[in-house]
């Protein structure tokens, strides 16, 4: 059977469910035996579904190998200690499968690409994984914020360093703009004090004034700092390695950006 768009999105959506179930229940919510049944059902599902994937030729596994939630008992209770190391282990456990099945799907729906492009990107992207028994994890482009990647990826490549940082602060002040239906003439420090001003914000990070506060202060202190070509006399533009680090700065106000009210 031929895969389709529609099967990636279900297998997220099923993976989140199961990863809920797995910290909700290591942490002091569910007992287990409230949520055994509707787990073994998930994990079955997600295994089969792996399977017809790979019959699809993607490089796939299943890596939980937790096939009951008293499995997942087992391993939590002798080996991670604290709420946060569980729902931490949890996250790196999906990992493998969840960052690249999502960063295909974003591009896909960005650029309209035909199943074929969708399916052949997702087969890259699941072999430049790094093999985390052999090498642990090292940072590669592709594990950016997709909007990041797709305005970034070129001018970073070929040299064009400034470009590339600007292009990065330019997809947050975008995103932010759009937020808040800002006018285009809202730009710079001035749309993000007009966003997120502790006094009055259009987009709320905490209900905590002084976190509030911070947040405002680091995106206008990120946009005031790296957008405009004469900020970056704060970094050397033409090394790579500062330009990567600046991107990912970019990269991370973007994923804090789209958990805000």
């Amino acid at each position: 059977m031929k895969m389709k768009s529609e099967q990636l999105e279900g297998l997220i959506k099923k993976i989140r469910k199961i990863q809920s179930i797995m910290v909700n229940v290591s942490t002091g919510g569910s007992l287990i035996q409230e949520r055994e049944d509707e787990y073994i059902v998930l994990f079955i599902d997600i295994t089969t579904e792996i399977e017809s994937l790979v019959k699809s030729g993607l490089v796939l596994s299943h890596n939980n190998s937790f096939r009951t939630l008293w499995d997942w008992y087992g391993y939590w209770s002798s080996k991670l200690p604290s709420y946060d190391s569980r729902k931490q282990y949890v996250k790196k456990l999906y990992a493998p499968l969840l960052n690249p099945i999502e960063s295909a799907l974003h591009k896909h729906r960005i650029d309209r690409t035909p199943l074929e492009d969708l399916i052949r990107d997702l087969a890259k992207r699941i072999e430049t994984q790094p093999d985390r028994s052999e090498q642990g994890y090292r940072m590669r482009f592709e594990w950016l914020h997709p909007k990041i990647v797709q305005r970034c990826y070129i001018p970073f490549e070929t040299g064009e360093f400034d470009d590339a940082i600007f292009n990065a602060m330019e997809v947050v002040e975008e995103e932010i703009r759009e937020k808040i239906a800002a006018d285009p003439i809202d730009r710079g420090v001035a749309l993000i004090s007009k966003a997120m001003n502790p006094q009055a914000p259009l987009l709320s990070f905490s209900n905590v004034n002084a976190e509030q506060e911070a947040a405002h202060y680091l995106y206008c202190g990120a946009i005031g700092s790296f957008k405009g070509p004469l900020g970056h006399r704060f970094l050397d533009s033409s090394d790579p390695v500062s330009t990567f680090e600046c991107l990912a700065l970019g990269s991370l106000l973007m994923r804090i950006f789209e958990k805000v009210t």
